[in-house]
C-alpha cells in the first residue's frame, strides 16, 4: 500500500475548500456592501482573495497536487488570520470561532500530511538506477 492510498482525510479536506472558499467568497463579497471604513474594506477584500484561492487549493487537493497543498495551507491559514483581525483591532468582539478552529485545523492537517501527496518525480533511487554511480 502506497503513502499516497493511505490519507482518506484528503478528499474531505478538499471538499471542505471548494465549499469553504465559496463561503468565503460570499462573506467576502457581502462585507464590501457593508463596509464602513477602510478596515472593514481590507478585511473583506482579503476574505474575497483568500477564498477565491481556496477554489484552485480544493481541486488541486483532490488531485494530490503538491502545489494544492502549498496553496491550501497559505489560504487556510490566511483566512484563520483575516477572521481573527476584527478581534486583534478591538473592532469586535465576535469571531467566528467555528471558521478559525476549521481553517486551522485543515492548515494544519495540510502541513502534516506531506507525504501523501509524494513529489512529482516518484522514481526510487537505487544502486542499479543511480547513473552517477561507476561502476570499475
Amino acid at each position: 500500500m502506497s503513502p499516497r492510498s493511505s490519507s482518506t482525510g484528503l478528499p474531505v479536506v478538499a471538499v471542505l475548500a471548494l465549499g469553504y472558499g465559496v463561503v468565503t467568497v460570499l462573506s467576502g463579497a457581502g462585507g464590501f456592501l457593508t463596509a464602513i471604513g477602510v478596515a472593514s474594506l481590507v478585511v473583506a477584500g482579503a476574505q474575497a482573495a483568500l477564498g477565491v484561492l481556496l477554489l484552485p487549493a480544493g481541486v488541486g487537493i483532490a488531485m494530490r497536487a503538491s502545489w494544492g497543498r502549498l496553496l491550501g495551507i497559505v489560504a487556510f491559514g490566511g483566512v484563520a488570520v483575516v477572521q481573527l483581525l476584527p478581534l486583534l483591532s478591538g473592532e469586535t468582539f465576535a469571531v467566528p470561532l467555528a471558521g478559525v478552529f476549521l481553517s486551522t485545523a485543515c492548515a494544519l492537517y495540510l502541513a502534516l500530511a506531506g507525504e501523501a501527496f509524494g513529489t512529482d518525480d516518484e522514481r526510487v533511487l537505487t544502486e542499479d538506477t543511480n547513473p552517477h554511480e561507476f561502476v570499475r
